[in-house]
Parts: C-alpha cells; structure tokens; sequence
C-alpha cells in the first residue's frame, strides 16, 4: 500500500469523517468491488468515504495471532519452501494450524490463512451459526484491499460468457441485461489491472484485453500438450492473472478520498422518502456507534457481509430488512463446488515465474473430457499450479470447481445471537443438492486421473464434496433482476426499494458460472459506476 494512502488514512477520524458529512458517496468495503468504486467515483470528481471493517490488534490484545503471523510469513517464504523437505513445511503447518484454531477455527481451514492470519477475522468475536447437519465456512478477510491483497489469493480474472448470463437448462434465471452488455466493462476493469495470461479463443471463457499476452514456459507447455493428447476434446489455457489493483491509491491520489477503518457498518438509514441517506457504523476506535451520511450508498462488504447488512437495515418501510419485500433477500446462497489435490511431482523449470502469484494452467468444461457433449449441463473448470521444491521436485495443487446452482432453501437470515459489538449475526443454511455431490464425483475421479498422466504422487485430496463456503467464491443473497417482485437489485444494482443505495459485490450475482467471480463483480461495479455519474 502506498504512503499517499496510508497517510490518508492516518488523517482520518471520527471527527471529520461523520461530523462534517461533505461525502457524495459511502463505500462500505474498501476490497475488489468497493476499491474499485471509489477509484472511479472520485476520479469523476466525486467525494468518497470508504468505511472498512478491517482493524489490527495490537500484540496485547491478540499475542497468539500475531505470534503465529510471524512465524508462518516467515516459513512460507517460497525460497524457504525450495529448501525445506515437503514431511517438515507439512509438520509445522499443523502445529501452527493447532494454534491458530485458539481464535480462528474456521478461518484457519482457508488455505491462505497460513500466509497472513492477521487479514482474516477473529471467528470468537464475528461469530454465524448455521444448521446442525449443515456446516458452512464462512471465509472473511478484513482490511483495505480485500480478500485480493491475502498472500498466495488464486486472483484469476475470467470472463462470464454468453451461456453463463443466459443459462440454456433454465435452472437459473437470465441476468437482466444482454449477454454483451458487460463487454465495455470487462475491458474497463482488465486495462486497469493489467492482466497477463494467453488468448486461446475458447467457446467458453471469452477473451480478455491483455496488458501481457504470452506463451506458455516449458512446464506449461508440456503440461498442455499432456492433457491435449489424452484429452482431445479439451483445448487449456494459460490462466489471466495479476497483481491487486491498487485502486485506493489511484482514490487517494485525487485528493477526494477519506477512508475511516476499524468500521464495521450495522445498518442503512433512509431518509423520509425511503432513499438511502446514511450508513451506522461501530467505530472500534472510540467503541460507539457513529453515522455517516451521503445521498448515495455503496454496499461491497462481500456477499453474506452486504446482506447481513440488509437484513438489520429493518424500519417501518423495511420491517424485514432493505429488499425483503422481493422474497429473494438471503435467498439463493451459492458457492463453488470446489475439489482440490495436491501432491509432489517432478522438478519443472520455472525461472520466469518468480513472484507471479496466480500463474496457472486453466481446462475449461474438463467433465467433457472423453467427448461427453457439452453445454446441457454446468460442468466444472479445472486450474492446476505447479511451484519448485527441494531435491529435484515439484508442489502441485488442482482445483476442480463446478456450479452450485440457486436455490431458495440456501439462504442466510438474521439470528438472536450477537456479535462482540453487539450486532445480530447470521445464521447460514447451505447443502449441495444430489446433482451437485454426483458432480463432485466426477470432479474428483478427474483430478486422480491429472495426477496420474502428469506422474504426480498425491499427498492430499478434498473429502467428498467439500464444505460449502470453502471455496470463497460465496455469491446470491440479494440478486439482480428485471422485476422488483423477485428481486433485489435493479439491473444497474440499485436497491428496488431504496434508491440511492447500489450492492456492487457478488451478493447481486443470479447464477455464479464456474469461474472466478471477481471480474464480474468489478465489472458490474464498473458499469452501476457509470450509470451513478450520468444520473448525477
């Protein structure tokens, strides 16, 4: 993070940040889609509050986190991980696990937890039930930056395509625009990250604009001229990844950027005529409540965080919450059916790679793999990644991700209980249909069989189908449509029922697809972006 933005935020408090209320626009999140926003909103000269949740404890207050922080950053350095036998980097990752399962027995499972504990929150403090034979990992990383600034982030930025937007065996509904109509958006948000990756033209992920088009390195190469010549059906591709935008410092950089942290939103406030007027926020700093206000709202808290917030927005024109009335709020939960392997395999050359988190090889619609026909049915999506070690080695990890479809019964709503700041915490319900678990089969049976032709010994495998929310890829619960009866969102991702106020992360998602969701979701942040500066 630059030092223009780090001085930015130290100028911040309480004081000038609610009292003087000169915002345009309160951006509740400062990650992918709330960065992003503000970057364009102030860039059209308007003035942004960003309130984000993210807070750091001090050595006192949390001595095990951060003990274990340093240490784990430590050993997952990449050049200690050349040197380290796989048997000892494994031991140590358990003990450190162990500990870290003290406050944070959920977030601990993450696989990036192990690089930054300290980005991810305290599970004793941000607690969420769920049901008895229904587990769900609820993931969440707190801080400017998001999920996208967490050490070892996949940052894969994938294109929705036509048949995404327009599912073909309508168990799903339409998105409510033309499969197009992100085209110009798309190309917004990869200019400004600069992706780097291939232009493979394939029939299901679209081609993205490329600051870096490139070929594949020899163990790229290999491993796709492996999969084409078993597989003939499937064409892979280089993955399109890059570094975090750095979309609050370009915020920053306009000198119409205020950013308050420690902020954790409650609720929306509406004025007399039901517009969106203002966001109540629990300020960690001077633990009290505080209320910041603008005319124009921005929820990018991440999915289950924006609808939390919703839910509690209740008032005598939302007694169930902000979009209630649509029977869709909480509903429709969804996350990726995500199965991964991992495994040792043999020592590959991979010189041009340092530093180039999120480098991969991506198969696209792999259940087609033996020339079953595709496009009846979802389908899954494999990215397999492979990194140096020690004695003349390689690390492999494949991930398989299939869709999990929207359904009402998979849903979030408000609990009793209440979190260390006194608010209501969620209560998540989720489970993977029988569709679903017979996919996750296939999955599985196809990332044994990758292993197998690219001679890998396995040293860990997913169970069954996953936990729901495992993946991180959580979207649905306050969906996009064309008719406000069925949901919540406008297709521009205005609240029906609160003008004024925009959900702009993958909360508005219909369906999800099998990619990556964060350029669609900064590609729709782009584009209500637009429509909130023509209409202003």
């Amino acid at each position: 993070m630059s030092a223009n933005l780090l001085s930015n935020v130290a100028r911040q408090t309480t004081l000038n940040v609610v009292e003087e209320a000169t915002h345009d626009v309160v951006i509740v999140g400062g990650g992918a889609a709330g960065g992003l926003a503000a970057a364009l909103l102030t860039e059209a000269g308007m003035r942004v509050l960003v309130l984000d949740a993210g807070h750091r404890k001090s050595i006192l207050q949390a001595p095990v986190q951060r003990s274990v922080s340093a240490v784990l950053a430590a050993i997952s350095d990449p050049r200690l991980l050349r040197i380290l036998p796989h048997s000892v980097v494994w031991r140590g990752e358990q003990i450190l696990r162990a500990l870290g399962r003290r406050r944070q027995p959920v977030q601990s499972r993450c696989y990036a937890w192990l690089r930054s504990p300290e980005l991810f929150v305290d599970d004793r403090d941000n607690p969420y039930e769920t049901e008895a034979d229904q587990p769900f990992n609820w993931i969440r990383a707190r801080g400017l930056g998001g999920r996208m600034v967490v050490p070892a982030h996949g940052r894969q930025y994938l294109r929705h395509g036509q048949r995404d937007f327009r599912p073909v065996d309508n168990l799903a509904p339409p998105w409510p625009f033309e499969p197009d109509a992100l085209d110009p958006w798309y190309t917004l948000v990869e200019r400004r990250l600069g992706l780097s990756g291939g232009l493979e033209h394939s029939p299901w992920v679209p081609d993205s604009e490329l600051a870096e088009v490139r070929a594949p390195d020899a163990a790229e190469r290999a491993l796709m001229e492996k999969v084409s010549a078993r597989y003939p059906a499937i064409t892979p591709m280089l993955g399109r990844f890059a570094p975090p935008m750095p979309s609050l410092d370009q915020a920053a950089a306009t000198g119409r950027l205020r950013c308050r942290t420690g902020a954790i939103a409650s609720h929306i406030e509406l004025d007399g005529k039901g517009r969106a007027s203002g966001v109540v926020f629990h300020d960690i700093a001077s633990n009290s409540r505080r209320l910041a206000t603008a005319p124009l709202i921005l929820l990018g808290a991440s999915t289950l965080e924006s609808t939390r917030i919703l839910l509690a927005s209740k008032s005598d024109r939302t007694p169930g919450g902000i979009g209630a009335q649509s029977g869709s709020l909480g509903k429709f939960l969804m996350d990726h059916v995500s199965i991964k392997i991992e495994g040792i395999g043999d020592a590959i050359e991979t010189e041009s790679r340092a530093g180039e988190v999120g480098r991969c090889v991506y198969l696209p619609r792999f259940e087609a793999r033996n020339d079953v026909q595709v496009g009846q049915g979802r389908g899954f999506g494999v990215r397999i990644y492979r990194s140096p070690a020690t004695l003349g080695k390689s690390y492999f990890t494949a991930i398989a991700d299939a869709e999990m479809l929207p359904r009402s019964d998979n849903c979030a709503v408000l609990s009793d209980r209440r979190d260390a700041w006194g608010m209501p915490v969620l209560r998540i319900a989720a489970k993977h249909s029988a569709e679903e678990l017979e996919i996750a089969k296939d999955q599985t049976a196809s990332l044994r069989e990758l292993t197998g032709l690219l001679g890998v010994n396995i040293t860990n495998i997913s169970p069954g189908s996953g936990t729901p929310g495992s993946a991180i890829h959580e979207c649905g619960t306050a969906r996009m449509g064309n008719d406000s009866a069925s949901s919540v969102l406008d297709p521009f991702n205005q609240c029906w029922e609160a003008p004024g106020l925009y959900v702009i992360d993958a909360a508005a998602f219909p369906s999800e697809g099998i990619q990556n969701p964060t350029l669609t979701i900064m590609a729709l942040t782009a584009r209500a972006c637009d429509a909130i500066v023509r209409s202003s």
